[in-house]
């Protein structure tokens, strides 16, 4: 249970449901980084954690086999009256110990749509199939976006009432009063107190797109040299990214951070948000970023263009296109008073349609339909 998007969404819920209606427990596969592993919060909390050490991202028949055994033992012994199961591998698993079991509802989150910019052709061609086939034992499907929902319909995974649109949403109060001292932030940093920063958040592997953010960061130099980009996230692309922006010659205005758990004190010294993805389900750094006031740069790709609505609280450019994420980011560079007026549309986009207070709201209505 990797400290990442998809599982600090699903762990913000879990910590907002109701204690008298939900008595909760999660199983969970291992974490790609034991060191951040968001399973010990989650048992230190006092929830019950039941470790599947064979559920893990990678197709391996016999691993699969004997994570769908032990899924399925855990189902058994905890008669469970509802299974909630995220992301694909869980997903596809879990749905079935739990109908082995007889359990009254079953859900699932894919949590972005993996039928674009993840796999190749065959491979999404048989993704999609076995997504058609857990469909049948699924009650709901929740998606973060309606362009999500009509994707999945059109490849025939589900029918349209069994679907369900509940976007992730952060405590949007208490992320901004995160914020922290901008000036001591960047002097930790090693920014300028006044370089133009620009922010991006996001596990360092390929469909983030950040090799694009820095490829873009030459034509932003030319205009504005004192210009910098900060990266919050860790990966595998780690010293790709490095390679790329020592062979383009800004090295020095790039930070890699690594992990951070003060994101909102990383984001409090920024000028601008940039999520240069190549697919993303919904984006839930984007709201983090309008939370705190923050005009944003994105890829038009997946849910993202019902997060950041292009002209109002941000710009889109094309995924991949780092020629257009360069013209954006300078547009808002050159204009600060339309930066601050998306940055203060994006924070009320935020709070009103992105509240944990709302996503957890829609969750147990779900949850109490199924449980009738």
């Amino acid at each position: 249970m990797d400290r990442s998007g998809a599982p600090l969404a699903v762990w913000n819920v879990i910590r907002w449901l109701c204690p008298s209606r939900y008595e909760v427990c999660v199983a969970t596969g291992p974490a790609d980084d034991p060191a951040q592993d968001l399973a010990e919060e989650v048992a230190a909390s006092g929830l019950p954690v039941f470790r599947v050490p064979a559920l893990r991202r990678e197709v391996d028949a016999i691993r699969d086999v004997a994570a769908l055994c032990h899924l399925a033992r855990i189902i058994g012994r905890g008669r469970y009256d509802l299974v909630h199961c995220h992301r694909s591998k869980a997903g596809f698993l879990g749905r079935i110990a739990a109908r082995l079991y007889g359990v009254r509802g079953v859900v699932y989150t894919p949590h972005g749509n993996v039928l674009e910019g993840y796999f190749g052709p065959a491979a999404t061609w048989l993704f999609a199939r076995l997504e058609g086939l857990a469909a049948s034992l699924t009650d709901r499907i929740v998606s973060l976006t309606q362009r999500e929902i009509a994707q999945y319909v059109a490849e025939g995974i589900g029918w349209p009432g069994q679907h369900v649109s509940i976007p992730n949403g952060i405590d949007v109060d208490a992320f901004a009063r995160g914020r922290g001292d901008r000036a001591a932030a960047r002097r930790e940093m090693g920014v300028a107190p006044d370089a133009f920063l620009v922010a991006s958040v996001g596990r360092l592997v390929p469909v983030k797109g950040h090799v694009h953010l820095i490829d873009a960061l030459p034509e932003v130099l030319r205009r504005r040299p004192d210009a910098a980009v900060l990266i919050v996230g860790d990966g595998p692309l780690r010293r790709d990214l490095e390679d790329r922006a020592r062979s383009l010659n800004v090295a020095d205005r790039v930070r890699l951070l690594g992990h951070r758990e003060d994101v909102a004190r990383v984001l409090g010294a920024a000028d601008l948000f940039a999520l240069p993805s190549l697919n993303e389900g919904l984006g839930l750094a984007l709201v983090e970023a309008m939370s705190m006031g923050l005009a944003t740069v994105a890829s038009r790709v997946g849910g993202v263009p019902e997060v950041v609505l292009d002209g109002e609280t941000g710009l889109l450019s094309p995924p991949g296109d780092s020629g257009a994420l360069a013209g954006a980011i300078l547009r808002l560079m050159e204009d600060a008073g339309e930066r601050t007026r998306m940055g203060a549309a994006g924070r009320e986009r935020a709070r009103a349609h992105f509240s944990i207070e709302r996503t957890v709201r829609e969750t147990e209505r779900l949850y109490e339909e199924l449980l009738r």
